[in-house]
């Protein structure tokens, strides 16, 4: 088994965790109940000796039974401290039920835009994070606190509908880092159809909306699956949030599908939405669907990519793993900040399998080839 620590060069860790939405828990006695077994089991397996750094998915009912139970909040603290699991990000992105029904685009709702609950949700989960995160955050195992949220709604919603909310919270996390002393960014997270989908549109957002007092409260998640559907160069995607000094407060190791045609019925039978970009044959993006395409697209797309959290490690399916391995290899030791965690998201897992029969395992083998792949720079 590969090295189950975090992985050093030149005395510094690259942090890789697990983003715990592969697990069906929607409530908080389901959050106990993942917790005390399957997170568990996983720890003892991947991170015996070790700091198991996690991604918490939070829901609205969850956030409410934390919000108004204080005894709650420091029985989980106690729990996550005393079982070395380091609480490093918070997935704020999906407030329905994540799994067992179709989501689909509710994954988006309640919108920015359309009310404020979005935002009284998004602050009340940077709340709990400063409240659950490690004694020494962020010194332990070096990394940024963050919730990440969708990147607006549904085009075409606009930057300008979506800002004043996502403002608020940014500024409400400068208020929480003066009051309480831990920093927490607003990660917020492009994705295939949303308002803000591409590094080139994120870079506008922040140059046309993000004040410089609130530069150190707003930043972005960068999914790697998300700005592989696009078909983005990951380099080149890096060097630009870093070249306009935009936080990239947390990397989501993640793998899509890719394919000549999409034929594939496995995809289209999801309970998630799996947004298709297609490019033609000079590699210029000419085809986008918001979900699996009901009619078969022109001919003249030569290649497929579609947003589906395929398993961070070789399959017989094809995906877009050998760029997930460049970036891997290039950006553990190099260009990113070694604050920025790399947090492995396969939430598909129990779809994959049918349900939740060697979940553990899998996840387990997601964890040895990305920590194997950082370790051969």
């Amino acid at each position: 088994m590969p090295e189950t620590r975090p992985v050093h060069h030149g005395g510094q860790a690259r942090v890789v965790g697990y983003a715990l939405n592969a697990f069906p828990y929607h409530t908080l006695a389901e959050l106990w109940q993942c917790l005390q077994t399957d997170v568990l089991e996983l720890k003892a397996r991947a991170f015996p000796d070790a700091v198991f750094p996690i991604e918490l998915r939070f829901s609205e009912p969850l956030v409410r039974e934390l919000a108004s139970d204080c005894q709650e909040v420091a029985k989980l603290k106690h729990f996550l401290e005393v079982h070395d699991l380091a609480l490093v990000t918070v997935n704020a992105f999906v407030m329905p039920r994540f799994h067992g029904e179709p989501v689909k685009e509710r994954v988006y709702l309640p919108a920015w835009h359309e009310s404020d609950a979005r935002t009284r949700f998004t602050c009340d989960s940077l709340d709990l994070l400063a409240q659950l995160a490690p004694l020494d955050a962020p010194v332990k195992g070096a990394t940024t606190l963050s919730v990440s949220v969708p990147f607006g709604a549904l085009k075409p919603v606009t930057m300008a509908q979506i800002a004043p909310s996502i403002l608020r919270c940014g500024e409400y996390a400068r208020k929480l880092h003066e009051k309480t002393g831990t920093r927490c960014v607003v990660a917020l997270e492009p994705e295939p159809g949303l308002t803000v989908e591409t590094t080139d549109e994120a870079r506008e957002f922040f140059s046309a909306y993000v004040p410089k007092s609130l530069s150190a409260y707003v930043g972005v998640n960068f999914d790697l699956s998300h700005q592989l559907v696009e078909f983005e160069n990951l380099a080149e995607s890096i060097a630009t949030l870093q070249r306009h000094d935009i936080i990239i407060a947390k990397v989501h190791v993640s793998n899509a599908a890719e394919m000549p045609a999409p034929l594939r019925p496995f995809y289209r039978d999801s309970i998630y939405l799996h947004q298709t970009c297609g490019v033609d044959a000079t590699g210029k993006r000419a085809y986008f669907s918001l979900d699996w395409p009901t009619e078969p697209p022109s001919g003249e797309i030569v290649k497929f990519r579609v947003h589906y959290h395929l398993p961070v490690f070789p399959t017989v399916t094809s995906t877009t793993l050998t760029e997930v391995e460049q970036f891997l290899r290039h950006f553990s030791t190099q260009a990113l900040a070694h604050s920025t965690p790399f947090i492995i998201e396969t939430y598909t897992w129990p779809q994959q399998l049918g349900g939740r029969e060697h979940l553990v395992e899998n996840i387990g083998r997601e964890l040895d080839w990305v920590r194997q792949k950082i370790s051969l720079e």
